[in-house]
């Protein structure tokens, strides 16, 4: 049985030495590059070992929408981003996040870090350590709005090993430990998961669902949702997916006429109105208003068959465009919603004695108009178009194809009248057949019959900058998270969906399709729903439900802290902080004061057992864990490091910890007490 045990803590462990995780590279072309080191390491040495202001991190934050975007943003897709840049010096403030940050600016916008430093071994002793006192005193000429009884809290923080002194190594190391910690946690507080089984909706008119939608109302999400067939049949639904209302769009059958397909569906929200694009060459508008479906009117004389539709609003500008079966892309923008291009008070008839307005095509391209501008880009591709969609934040028409060359055409819009529009492409050798845009990040994320995803530079586009590979088919739909930019969904031919990290350009998630009960055919549409629920059709409609991983999944309508059972929960008096860990091996560090979630630590190891006891050291600055196999660990719960295990010589259940009179005390289903020393 031991009876001491004598272990290095963290306060004596370089800033140079902390872990360095890796990631695996390749080129363009798929070629494996080997494993490389992850940049945080590197970065937070530069940070902390150059003189900088807190101004530099300002001017570099994420551009805003509608700035031109920067090429440097896409130069390393590995590296942190503009929004983590802000990030990259740690929290020191142990009671308020808010408060936090205004004390990281004034740190670092008053005195060099280097400054710091001098000024730090200057008033340390011979062998480099400082007591609090001292500590205090420096600090408080750097950090003046902090009181000494939070600049106290920072130095029994910095000094977990309970020494009374601290060295200029313990507190970068503290400072970068923290920050790691802090950026695990926010990683994984927008990972999204979703779980099993998918709710099928069967659908009995055999023939599968063109469009997914969600109804709006003043851009607010009304809970309603409507879907259109191939062979024109309209339906509401409720939230969950009980059918309202059901309507025909196609005409009275006439003889000899055939049957009309549609093939894309548009929703012009703001409008209350959708586009429909059908075999018979003619683009039909109707108004959904009170879940009615009424013929508004029907744009006519095209020359070909269109293939895609997109349109996009922010109540004021409107973009309306689509691409056909010979490679054309026809674009309309209005300046004015209200009275613009969809008012038909002001659309050209084709005739006068028309039950309902049909409007000619030509003249709607032909006639100069005060209310709409229109563009017609002609042969952008030599085979049919697989997407068209207006991106915002570029001020572009996006449009691909599954040819070489032209994959996919940037169409630049100008911003006055008597400009053109200037044509940037990318080429591929399989073609695109969808993309997406992740504005954070600006990001085109691409598919095709190539399995492979592909992120591009925008700017750049003759080489993608990072390969995402795991799709055995040729990927159909590509879907970015709109509130959370770090999450990017692809669904392949084989209806395999995969969920991806686009900060480490990992994949959180895949399900086979073999798992969904949607019959034979690929995935027709898909809509992302309040950011945590995927909707998918076929013949039938499925419902893949999800949750961010930071709030579990949903039981009962309530929100959870954890996934899984609690262990315990326990509490520091001196950082005034609730500790809690779950069966799942999960421990959460949370701010009593402010409720926020302050570190989030893993500590059930690689062969991932439960955790099934824990206590505080007699100092309250460090964690005790034990798990199922055995394990007992010490931490500094600040930071999520480990200071050390212990020896496991049961390996068996750990269900009892106690520190008192610097003794450590364990025991469990060995059936007898343990004391380490």
């Amino acid at each position: 049985m031991p009876s001491s045990l004598h272990a290095p803590l963290s306060g004596e462990v370089s800033a140079f030495s902390l872990s360095c995780p890796y990631f695996r590279c390749q080129d363009s072309t798929g070629e494996d590059l080997g494993r490389f080191p992850s940049p945080l390491p590197f970065l937070m040495c530069l940070l902390l070992f150059f003189p900088f202001r807190a101004r530099w991190p300002r001017l570099m934050s994420s551009e805003k929408p509608g700035e031109s975007p920067k090429p440097q943003k896409m130069a390393q897709p590995g590296g942190s981003q503009k929004k983590e840049t802000s990030r990259s010096v740690p929290v020191t403030d142990p009671t308020s996040h808010n408060s936090e940050i205004n004390q990281r600016d004034q740190q670092f916008s008053d005195m060099h870090l280097a400054d710091l430093q001098k000024v730090f071994e200057k008033e340390a002793d011979e062998n480099g350590a400082l007591k609090k006192e001292g500590f205090i005193r420096i600090m408080k000429g750097v950090l003046s709005s902090m009181s000494e009884e939070m600049l106290e809290l920072l130095f029994l923080k910095v000094d977990s090993d309970c020494n009374g002194f601290v060295t200029w190594q313990k507190y970068v190391d503290y400072m970068m430990r923290e920050f790691q910690g802090k950026e695990e946690m926010r990683k994984s507080q927008y990972r999204l998961r979703f779980h099993l089984p998918m709710t099928v909706i069967p659908l009995h008119h055999g023939s599968e669902v063109v469009k997914v939608a969600c109804l709006t109302k003043r851009f607010k999400k009304m809970g309603r949702f409507l879907t259109v067939t191939k062979d024109g049949i309209l339906q509401f639904w409720s939230e969950t997916f009980s059918m309202l209302e059901s309507f025909h769009l196609s005409q009275s059958k006439q003889y000899g006429h055939q049957q009309m397909w549609v093939i894309d569906v548009a929703y012009l929200h703001n409008m209350s109105l959708i586009a429909v694009a059908s075999t018979e060459l003619k683009i039909e508008f109707f108004d959904i208003g009170g879940y009615k479906c009424i013929r508004a009117f029907t744009v006519i004389d095209l020359d070909s068959c269109v293939m895609v539709m997109d349109y996009w609003t922010d109540c004021h500008k409107a973009v309306f465009c689509y691409g056909d079966t010979k490679g054309n892309a026809t674009i309309f923008i209005s300046d004015n919603v209200a009275g613009g291009l969809f008012n038909p008070q002001i659309l050209p008839r084709a005739s006068k004695w028309d039950h309902w307005f049909t409007v000619s095509l030509k003249k709607l391209l032909n006639e100069k108009a005060p209310l709409y501008r229109s563009f017609r880009m002609k042969g952008l591709h030599p085979n049919w178009c697989q997407q068209v969609k207006y991106i915002p934040q570029l001020n572009v028409v996006a449009s691909c194809s599954a040819v070489e060359k032209s994959s996919l055409v940037l169409i630049i819009l100008p911003g006055k009248e008597p400009e053109k529009p200037r044509l940037s492409s990318l080429n591929l050798r399989k073609g695109i057949l969808c993309f997406d845009y992740c504005p954070d990040r600006n990001f085109l994320a691409t598919g095709g019959y190539d399995p492979h995803i592909r992120l591009w530079n925008p700017l750049v586009s003759k080489k993608p900058v990072w390969l995402m590979k795991g799709h055995q088919t040729s990927v159909t739909h590509l879907l970015v998270n709109s509130r959370n930019a770090s999450i990017l969904i692809s669904i392949s031919r084989d209806k395999n969906i995969r969920v991806w990290d686009l900060q480490d350009y990992v994949c959180l998630q895949s399900f086979c399709g073999k798992l969904f009960p949607l019959g034979n055919c690929p995935i027709t549409s898909t809509y992302f729903y309040r950011s945590s629920t995927l909707i998918c059709s076929t013949y039938n409609i499925g419902i893949l439900r999800g949750y961010l991983e930071s709030q579990g999944p949903l039981k009962t309508g309530r929100m959870t802290t954890h996934n899984t059972p609690l262990c315990a929960v326990l509490y520091s008096k001196i950082f005034k902080q609730v500790v809690s860990g779950c069966l799942q091996g999960l421990v959460s560090v949370w701010d009593i004061s402010t409720g926020k979630k302050r570190m989030e630590i893993p500590v059930s190891g690689i062969q991932e057992s439960e955790l099934t006891a824990m206590a505080l050291d007699q100092s309250e600055r460090c964690l005790l864990t034990g798990l199922r196999d055995g394990t007992m660990q010490m931490w500094n719960y600040n930071t999520g490091e480990c200071l050390m295990t212990f020896p496991n010589p049961d390996r068996v259940e750990i269900s009892g910890i106690v520190h008192m009179n610097k003794v450590f005390y364990t025991t469990g289903w060995s059936k007898r007490i343990t004391n380490f020393t």
